[in-house]
């Protein structure tokens, strides 16, 4: 069993599923859509720099509608604005967040639940009278969510806690947000839902090849939505673009140059959106951030690779570095402890009762119990879920 679809180096993989799967979904920059199924970016992202509202999660439990927006450092290409979340799953609720304004930073942003407005100070909580969402106005370490999470709003990884929006929605939806200027960086951890499942988050049938903006556009779903679930329209600004879109070739030779200089830590299908970040904001700061959070995976492996070891489930699904690094540690004490523990014991079993043997049953169970990732939103439990305290 395992707890997402997990990325493959070409090869072919088994995988034992008891529940449906997990996936995260990172929405970042002007905006780079990685999706459900390509969580690293190894073909590449969705980019769709036009401003409207769009499709994230389709399914017949859950819509998530994301809104992109034009704003100050990106002028003619959007960026995530807000998104808004509904569906049979929570009741046919509906929580929105997304940035209003007039203030920028997080006084800028609003949150309602149902209709009514919600987390209005700086930092508060958030419980709904059913107990189905719990949400935080907070500042939370972006790292602790996802490498990919600060990508041109958050500053160098390990730079500390951002101003961000995190709501856990029972069952089995976690959905964090770093706060910028006017816009966010969104991070959308999920179970798969039943049924089919499409949008801009991909169609999470754990196949990257079929997430692209030409695939979305043959399952008509690259293109705004007329009516979305959001309440109400975007606010005045961010639906008119005040430049143009930019490409590389509009980029001056110096900043193209920073752009290669500062981009090369990329992974390679990630290097060209980086640099088209770095030529669309005019900073050759957002291809160091870029670069920087892309390179956290292959800086654990490579940090590992004298031992024999490989990282790739740790460095894959968004745990900080730190984070990483306390987990391996923690895993190897407690294999050595064990070792030490387990000779002494069936050595104490072997002077006394023998051995003690599982039945055919207790083997199976063993093999399928769903290990304790620390990433995962939710509390599992067998027939129902809960959020964590």
């Amino acid at each position: 069993r395992t707890s997402k679809c997990q990325p493959s180096d070409g090869s072919f993989k088994t995988e034992v599923l008891t529940r449906m799967p997990y996936g995260t979904c990172i929405i970042m920059g002007d905006p780079h859509v990685l999706t459900f199924d390509n969580p690293l970016g190894t073909i590449g992202d969705i980019t769709q720099l036009t401003a409207g509202d769009y499709v994230m999660v389709e399914s017949d439990l859950l819509t998530i509608h994301g809104r992109f927006g034009y704003c100050d450092r990106f002028p003619g290409e959007a960026s995530l604005t807000g998104l808004s979340i509904t569906g049979s799953i929570m009741k046919n609720q509906k929580l929105d967040f997304e940035f209003k304004g007039p203030d920028k930073g997080p006084s800028g942003f609003t949150a309602t639940w149902n209709g009514a407005q919600i987390l209005t100070a700086f930092p508060c909580d958030f419980t709904s009278d059913d107990g189905l969402v719990k949400g935080a106005k907070a500042n939370i370490n972006p790292d602790e969510v996802h490498r990919q999470a600060r990508h041109t709003i958050g500053g160098d990884v390990g730079s500390g806690d951002m101003p961000s929006f995190k709501f856990e929605i029972a069952p089995d939806i976690t959905i964090y947000a770093i706060l910028g200027d006017q816009t966010m960086n969104a991070v959308i951890t999920m179970r798969k839902p039943s049924g089919e499942v499409d949008g801009y988050c991909g169609n999470f049938n754990c196949m990257a090849a079929d997430d692209t903006l030409e695939e979305l556009g043959k399952r008509g779903l690259a293109a705004p939505i007329a009516k979305s679930v959001f309440q109400g329209a975007a606010p005045e600004g961010q639906a008119t673009a005040s430049g143009t879109p930019k490409t590389l070739n509009d980029c001056s030779p110096t900043l193209l140059a920073q752009a290669q200089e500062n981009c090369k830590g990329a992974e390679d299908a990630m290097m060209q959106d980086c640099m088209f970040d770095v030529c669309a904001s005019g900073s050759a700061e957002a291809g160091k951030e870029d670069a920087m959070t892309a390179g956290i995976g292959e800086a654990m492996e490579a940090k590992f690779s004298f031992m024999g070891l490989a990282l790739p489930k740790l460095a894959n699904v968004g745990i900080s570095p730190q984070m990483q690094w306390m987990l391996v540690f923690v895993t190897m004490s407690f294999a050595a402890g064990g070792f030490v523990s387990g000779a002494w014991s069936r050595r104490g079993r072997g002077r006394t009762a023998g051995f003690v043997h599982l039945s055919t049953e207790d083997e199976e169970e063993a093999l399928l119990m769903p290990p304790a990732w620390e990433h995962e939103p939710l509390n599992q439990h067998d027939g129902d879920s809960e959020l964590e305290a």
